[in-house]
């Protein structure tokens, strides 16, 4: 391990969201948010932390992420059922000419969970869902910056998972300072019509409000 480094306010701010936030991010993901796409500053620096063990470099396969702007349904109990077939072809035609290729990706180690506090990390549980984590950590990006106030107030899945045993649980909600859910937060992926309308159904039955990005 390297002697230890200064963390900048950027280096807190990473490790704390792939401990609290997120599974991973791209690489590219990183340079483009934080050293306004000057890859190799950021690849420069993202060493210097794993060098001091809190982030570790790893390559997975998964489909590049397309631009994340807005979400593709807003819903909140009361409302009209959307479109699920509409949904399901904005999901799935979005990946078109976008296909699995190997991508370098940064995770926090167990190292950074125990200095930041969060799930415990280490590891890449399921490989074969970096695609859908890597779009999980998109949409907090977009709401980092579009409003910053639901990102900090974002809950993943993985420091809820156990209050949710034998219930469905989606890749993120927002609180409100008592600890409330005021919005559930799902990446569609390339859902089809039956999966996005049992998401529906499920924040229907809980009355929960959502966001399908």
């Amino acid at each position: 391990m390297n002697a230890t480094i200064h963390m900048t306010a950027r280096d807190t701010e990473i490790v704390q969201a792939l401990v609290q936030k997120v599974r991973l991010f791209a690489q590219r993901q990183l340079a483009d948010h934080w050293w306004n796409g000057e890859l190799t500053n950021a690849r420069r620096r993202l060493k210097r932390l794993a060098g001091n063990g809190l982030l570790a470099r790893i390559t997975v396969q998964a489909r590049p992420i397309p631009p994340l702007e807005s979400p593709l349904v807003g819903w909140r109990p009361g409302q009209a059922a959307p479109d699920f077939g509409q949904v399901a072809y904005q999901c799935q035609q979005r990946w078109r000419m976008r296909p699995t290729r190997p991508c370098t990706a940064w995770i926090a180690t167990e190292r950074g969970e125990q200095l930041f506090g969060g799930v415990r990390r280490g590891e890449l549980k399921h490989a074969m869902q970096a695609t859908h984590d890597l779009g999980v950590a998109a949409v907090w990006l977009r709401l980092k910056q579009a409003a910053p106030q639901w990102a900090a107030a974002w809950r993943s899945e993985d420091l809820l998972a156990h209050t949710r045993r034998g219930e469905k649980l989606p890749d993120a909600f927002i609180v409100d300072q008592a600890g409330q859910v005021i919005w559930v937060i799902e990446f569609g992926g390339g859902y089809d019509a039956q999966r996005v309308e049992a998401f529906h159904k499920d924040c229907v039955t809980r009355e929960l409000p959502y966001q399908l990005w």
